[in-house]
């Protein structure tokens, strides 16, 4: 944002959009040409950054492919981006997404994001948005860096030939020998075999990775933007700044507002279990679901036994491992769940994986496969590839479905529930761009089998480890279901299957997930927006009120939600898999998704949206 707009004690907010500007750099990938833009705010949206500004960008620039050369990449963060607010650390990749499409064809708008250290390293460099066209003739890397400590930035491109074909720890560990005051932006293998693998991410570099040499990336994971950055021969982004120290006093209620996001109630599942009175992280799912039997078995499908038990993380800590709850770049959160062997002295030993409740669900029960030791390879494989763990698990529960139901016809070298090894061979050729069919994720895939019941994605973004059956929400999610509609654990924790209350769920209560997608902080910091608009105030100046930022959040969802309306969407797309709305009497939730409620729903979602665009100026 402009010169001023981050570090400043500011007591009184005062300033409006107009006060604000926007340093954006355009790079030519073809040209290898690079130019800047001081671009004034208009609105809100502008200042915001992440998503709000990324949707408005993207309304200018549709393509027919997302693997044109002349399709459009955005990295940019949000306003608190490399602040001093606890969790400020994200960065934002928004394209049209090579996965998500309507059932036109045309690729949609999506998004990705990532923590980690990196969006840090790209704000102390003054870079707020970075807009990608063109595709480098060779593989190569942009190294973004200074020439002086108060010098522009200054974009060269390095060859990255040597490079191709390694994992992705590897490569980073590569990199910060080059470059030891960088952090980077990488894609592995798969994002390199883009036209094979559309689920390919973007991995963030982190402290603990760099310190310890193991592979703890962060993730830009969901929508393919892995394999938009391929495409256009890009291996990754080098952020290249020694660290500086603030030249301006923090404001008071900043070690107020960052002692809240470590230790009060928003945080508090995702602490560390002993910490503070935390729940655990994510992988308490396991605990939370299962007992209902509502958690992901077998493509989605509970099997009502405890066959899931032995992958709780207190049955997993009285194995040969270690978990250590460690966090990112001085976050006080500590949400990863760290895996290691036991040494003979019980200390950690080797690095296995980084367990989130999703990655192990999607590449373990959801499977059939219930041995910790072999979803702690799949997991650690699928991050060394580049892969999106969700699209990746929930394509290989499909194509194991489809299997069990054609036995006959197997396709994937008749890879089953449970088999372990065929597993992990899969998702080697997948990453590798050696198993295009099941590489070009779980719709095109059904599409091509001609069996739509089961394969569980909406808008061809496959479903996180939250069961759809309890969800009527995820056709209306922008990005991934639980990441972009918090509509996931309602029904779980609230019980209720009424119309009225699953609409404003959806069209209401679900798009406050969107919030930190245009902060630039962590959804992990559970922070209300009355606190949020404190600290939008104090490090920044900028005069906000809740009802301007809920307004802010419903626009950014209309924004797109308009714009996979005119990229090919229509009423057909806002589906759910037919067999989701049969009944499953071992969920023991209350069965109200039949496909009466959801027609009913639909159309007054619908409905209430159209009203909702008129209301704004956006239909």
């Amino acid at each position: 944002m402009a010169d001023d707009a981050h570090g400043d004690a500011v007591s009184v907010p005062s300033k409006v959009p107009a006060d604000f500007s926007v340093r954006r750099y355009r790079v030519d990938l073809t040209s290898r040409k690079v130019s800047r833009e001081t671009v004034a705010c208009e609105d809100f949206e502008d200042v915001f950054g992440g998503i709000a500004r990324g949707f408005k960008l993207l309304e200018s620039c549709p393509v027919a492919d997302a693997y044109d050369p002349s399709a459009t990449l955005i990295m940019n963060l949000g306003l608190l981006s490399g602040t001093d607010f606890m969790t400020g650390l994200r960065t934002y990749f928004l394209a049209y997404s090579p996965l998500k499409r309507s059932l036109s064809g045309l690729p949609s708008p999506m998004w990705s994001a990532g923590s980690g250290k990196f969006g840090t390293k790209v704000r102390g460099l003054n870079i707020d948005e970075i807009i990608f066209t063109g595709r480098c003739d060779t593989p190569s890397l942009l190294h973004i860096r200074r020439d002086s400590e108060d010098g522009p930035p200054v974009f060269d491109f390095v060859d990255a030939s040597d490079l191709i074909g390694r994992h992705v720890n590897d490569r980073i560990q590569d990199l910060h020998g080059r470059y030891p005051d960088a952090f980077f932006a990488v894609i592995g293998p798969a994002g390199e075999n883009y036209q094979h693998v559309r689920f390919a991410a973007i991995a963030l570099s982190t402290v603990n990775q760099l310190r310890s040499g193991d592979g703890k990336s962060r993730w830009c994971g969901r929508g393919g933007m892995g394999g938009v950055m391929g495409s256009k021969n890009l291996i990754g982004i080098i952020a290249d700044s020694p660290d500086r120290a603030s030249t301006t006093k923090a404001p008071p209620i900043l070690k107020e507002l960052n002692l809240e996001v470590a230790r009060g109630k928003g945080s508090a599942r995702f602490r560390d279990k002993g910490k503070n009175n935390g729940g655990g992280g994510t992988w308490s799912n396991y605990s939370a679901l299962n007992p209902v039997h509502a958690m992901p078995e077998m493509n989605f499908v509970p099997t009502g036994t405890d066959a899931s038990v032995p992958l709780y993380r207190d049955n997993v800590e009285q194995g040969p491992y270690v978990v250590k709850d460690e966090s990112c770049f001085r976050c006080g959160i500590s949400c990863h769940k760290n895996v290691y062997d036991k040494q003979e002295d019980g200390k950690a030993g080797r690095f296995r994986a980084k367990l989130d409740f999703e990655p192990l669900n999607l590449l373990s029960s959801n499977l059939g496969i219930f041995d910790i030791d072999q979803a702690l390879d799949l997991v650690e494989l699928v991050d060394e590839l580049g892969m999106d763990s969700i699209s990746c698990g929930t394509t290989l529960a499909y194509v194991m479905e489809y299997n069990r139901r054609h036995p006959e016809a197997p396709i994937a070298d008749g890879m089953s529930y449970g088999d372990y090894k065929k597993t992990l061979e899969t998702i080697d050729k997948i990453g590798n761009g050696q198993l295009e069919q099941v590489g070009q994720g779980t719709l095109r895939l059904a599409e091509q089998l001609g069996e739509m019941g089961y394969a569980m994605q909406c808008k061809g973004v496959e479903f996180p480890a939250y069961l759809p059956q309890t969800n009527p929400g995820y056709p209306w999610a922008l990005a991934g279901g639980h990441m972009s509609m918090r509509t996931y654990l309602l029904l779980l924790h609230e019980r209720e299957t009424g119309l009225d209350y699953w609409v404003d769920a959806i069209t209401n209560r679900g798009l406050s997930i969107l919030r930190d997608d245009f902060m630039g902080i962590c959804k992990f910091s559970g922070m209300s927006d009355e606190r949020m608009v404190e600290a939008v105030g104090a490090l920044t100046g900028l005069a906000i009120d809740v009802a301007t930022l809920k307004q802010l959040i419903r626009r950014t969802f209309l924004r797109g939600y308009r714009l996979e309306r005119r990229h090919g969407c229509t009423d057909d797309d806002y589906v759910m898999p037919a067999e989701v709305h049969q009944e499953y009497p071992q969920i023991e939730l209350p069965y109200f998704n039949t496909p009466e409620f959801f027609s009913e729903l639909k159309q007054r979602v619908t409905a209430r949206i159209d009203e909702l665009l008129v209301a704004e100026g956006l239909s």
